[in-house]
């Protein structure tokens, strides 16, 4: 029995760093409901993929968004005749990346520009 704790221990101390990661952000920008669109609960996603940032970038630029330090973009549309809303998201591949690194992070943010929050 005494054998197990020492195991026990430095499971918990390997799990300690992950969950101080886990704490809130500091204050700062917050999301928020587009004044425009509120929250949508129905939107068509569509996923463009791209190989590298630069190929991202391309894209952004051939949209008119500014590419600075763009690390991936969406665009929320309504058909005036159906009302459907459909959104297009721009992001570089996944393939390879970390589970829960920038690319993950990127993703989700763009997709929650979807559903009609923004943090301007």
């Amino acid at each position: 029995m005494t054998k197990a704790l020492p195991l026990v221990l430095t499971a918990i101390l390997a799990v300690s760093p992950a969950l101080a990661d886990a704490r809130p952000p500091p204050v700062g920008e917050r999301w928020r409901p587009s004044s425009t669109v509120e929250v949508l609960d129905r939107v068509t996603l569509r996923i463009h993929w791209h190989e590298s940032l630069a190929a991202l970038r391309e894209a952004a630029a051939s949209n008119g968004v500014a590419t600075g330090d763009l690390q991936g973009f969406a665009t929320l549309r309504r058909n005036t005749v159906t009302g459907e809303y459909v959104c297009d998201v721009f992001v570089v591949k996944m393939t390879g990346a970390g589970v829960d690194a920038a690319r993950t992070l990127t993703f989700g943010h763009e997709v929650l520009h979807c559903l009609g929050l923004s943090h301007q």
